[in-house]
């Protein structure tokens, strides 16, 4: 498999001690996921974590070598190259949910990298935040947003987690998402984030993410998340 998505991202946020959010819709498990093993396979001693809610490990395979759903993560101290999961788990409900942040904190000196999904989209390509989220931990050292192309022509109503509004997803609400206090960009690290356009390989129109209005300061892709493959560096 071609994983030149994932050498791109280690680069990016680096792969000491680094402590990365994966912010709105489109892909955000897949790419946890994908980045995990990527780092696993050069060396790396990882950690998959959430600060909202993710699907139960067991239902949803995350090709982890352990799961922890307790304080016993705290006495586990990885020697060799791994990856390993770690939320509480919600028997009720079936989702797992936010460790204690202090606990977080606390494991960033064991691992060398840190992947932290702090957001919820309910599987939806877009997501338009609230008050309460994303939920971004102030050690964060970078930020990658994240949204699914499949929603491009779509209306909001059917694509956008989030959205009141009843709206078609184009070059004008792609900006609007862009640079709204509560669109694509919320919470992410000045200098220190990138945005993943998900399902470039099913996306003709790659011109039209050319042309949006991007700060000055944020890495932009077109990718495809599941064949690890940069389909266009847009800045």
């Amino acid at each position: 498999m071609v994983m030149e998505l994932y050498k791109k991202l280690a680069s990016l946020t680096g792969t000491d001690k680094a402590f990365v959010s994966l912010i709105g819709g489109g892909g955000k498990t897949t790419l946890m996921i994908m980045y995990a093993d990527y780092l696993r396979s050069i060396g790396k001693k990882v950690m998959m974590t959430t600060t909202t809610k993710i699907m139960s490990p067991k239902r949803h395979d995350y090709g982890v070598d352990r799961v922890f759903s307790d304080d016993s993560v705290l006495s586990f101290m990885p020697s060799e190259p791994c990856a390993v999961l770690y939320a509480l788990e919600n028997a009720e409900t079936g989702k797992w949910y936010c460790p204690p942040i202090e606990n977080l904190k606390a494991l960033i000196e064991r691992y060398d990298v840190i992947i932290n999904e702090a957001d919820g989209a309910k599987r939806l390509p877009v997501k338009v935040h609230t008050q309460r989220d994303p939920q971004v931990p102030p050690f964060t050292t970078y930020t990658i947003s994240v949204l699914g192309l499949w929603a491009i022509g779509k209306r909001t109503s059917e694509v956008a987690f989030g959205e009141d509004r009843d709206l078609v997803v184009d070059k004008d609400y792609l900006n609007w998402l862009l640079k709204d206090g509560e669109g694509l960009l919320k919470c992410s690290l000045p200098g220190r984030r990138a945005i993943v356009f998900n399902g470039a390989e099913d996306f003709e129109d790659l011109r039209m993410l050319r042309e949006l209005d991007y700060p000055e300061d944020v890495r932009v892709y077109a990718a495809s998340e599941k064949e690890g493959r940069i389909h266009e560096e847009i800045k």
